[in-house]
């Protein structure tokens, strides 16, 4: 619609333009324009000595001058006055010299007549001009709904399963958070126990030692007691039962001793496994973390996908709608394709007459442009040969007259140009 719109926008401003191209003719700085050509025209093939095409163009250039008295009485009298007694002078001198060849040809052999004059506006080859006319309504496929719902249901489904392996790894972390935290507590319980077991193991490693240098010292005073004659059977005695006493609390310190060992590898074991785990533990964690940061990676672009599908299934309902739209106003819409088609048709031969237009026009201008040049130069002549005064000032105001009629129609060729650019560029 938006193509068709322009295309009708060109072609108003064009028939616009052409409506004006067309009312140019009535002008008189236009009349009087194609008559001074004219007429210089007729100068220059009486030059060529070929005086019947100058007669046709004579008498056509004073055909305008009389149209120009008619229709435009009081535009520059004067002016059109001097042309129009300089046109006369022309078709009489040429009249003339027509006459002066026919009777040197009457007692001659007939030779073959002169060309024909040359038709006015002769138009070179009409370039045709292509215009891109809009196709046929186009046709608007649409997706099919049950596809669509098969994706959303499957989306959905995708968008539940995720939603469950997330909250399975939120719980799995949490398990793991308890599991590590109660390792902590067990850990710290161990070191604990490590501690007290080593603490035990020190003292009863010092009461072993206590126990070893008395029992040495109880070992020596027996020696002693038993070498010596002197001492009694009671002290006897007293020394060999502290001596079995300290045998028996050296083995006593020996088994604790031995027991502290044992509980203080048990200890340490138990705080290595507790380690391990919790090591096990953090890396769990760790990997559950990873999971739920690609969980809710995959969460996030299946909203995404979900988002998409919503908006697939509102330009499906908005095509489906402009699909009935397009139904319902098929009968209108083809009628106005059809006046469009008609229009475009009339545009082409439109654009086709303006460019020809154009085209006469630039060579028109480039002859006037020759003309004034050489207007210029008679003027200039006739202040040098001393011609009247009053001639030379018409000369001097028609020289003017054309020249402001040329910077007119350089003006109005610009702006043809300008609107030819913009048509052509509504029609891409």
């Amino acid at each position: 619609m938006k193509r068709i719109g322009s295309i009708l926008l060109a072609g108003f401003f064009f028939l616009l333009a052409s409506g004006q191209l067309r009312a140019q003719p009535d002008d008189p700085n236009e009349i009087f324009l194609k008559a001074y050509m004219t007429s210089q025209e007729g100068e220059k093939l009486e030059h060529d000595n070929q005086f019947k095409a100058a007669l046709a163009k004579y008498r056509f250039a004073g055909s305008l001058i009389e149209e120009l008295h008619k229709t435009h009485a009081n535009w520059q009298p004067a002016i059109v006055e001097y042309r129009g007694r300089k046109i006369t002078e022309g078709i009489l001198r040429v009249q003339d010299k027509v006459s002066t060849q026919n009777d040197l040809a009457a007692g001659a052999t007939p030779l073959p007549g002169n060309p024909p004059p040359l038709p006015q506006n002769s138009s070179s080859a009409r370039a045709s001009v292509e215009i891109v006319t809009p196709r046929g309504e186009a046709a608007v496929q649409v997706s099919n709904d049950t596809a669509i719902r098969e994706a959303t249901q499957k989306l959905r489904e995708k968008v539940d399963q995720l939603q469950a392996e997330l909250q399975k790894s939120r719980d799995q972390i949490a398990a793991v958070e308890k599991e590590k935290e109660s390792l902590h507590g067990r850990l710290e319980e161990t070191n604990s126990k490590l501690e007290k077991a080593q603490s035990e193991l020190d003292k009863s490693k010092g009461a072993e030692r206590q126990v070893r240098d008395q029992l040495a010292q109880a070992q020596e005073s027996l020696k002693k007691s038993e070498s010596s004659a002197d001492n009694s059977t009671k002290e006897h005695e007293a020394l060999v039962a502290e001596v079995a006493q300290l045998k028996k609390a050296l083995v006593v310190a020996e088994e604790g001793r031995a027991t502290a060992e044992k509980e203080k590898d048990e200890v340490t074991a138990k705080a290595g496994e507790a380690n391990q785990e919790i090591a096990n533990t953090s890396k769990e964690r760790d990997d559950a973390l990873a999971q739920l940061k690609g969980m809710k990676e995959a969460q996030q672009r299946v909203q995404v996908l979900v988002a998409e599908n919503t908006d697939l299934k509102q330009k499906l309902a908005d095509a489906e709608n402009s699909v009935r739209q397009l139904s319902e106003d098929k009968p209108k819409k083809e009628q106005e394709f059809a006046d469009v088609k008609g229009q475009v048709a009339q545009l082409q031969q439109q654009l086709a007459a303006s460019q020809k237009q154009t085209r006469d026009f630039e060579a028109r201008v480039t002859d006037l442009r020759s003309q004034l040049d050489e207007a210029a130069a008679q003027l200039e002549k006739a202040k040098l040969t001393g011609a009247n005064a009053e001639e030379t000032a018409r000369l001097s105001k028609e020289n003017e007259i054309l020249r402001n009629i040329v910077v007119r129609e350089r003006q109005e060729e610009a702006r043809r140009d300008q609107a030819k650019k913009l048509m052509l560029a509504e029609f891409k």
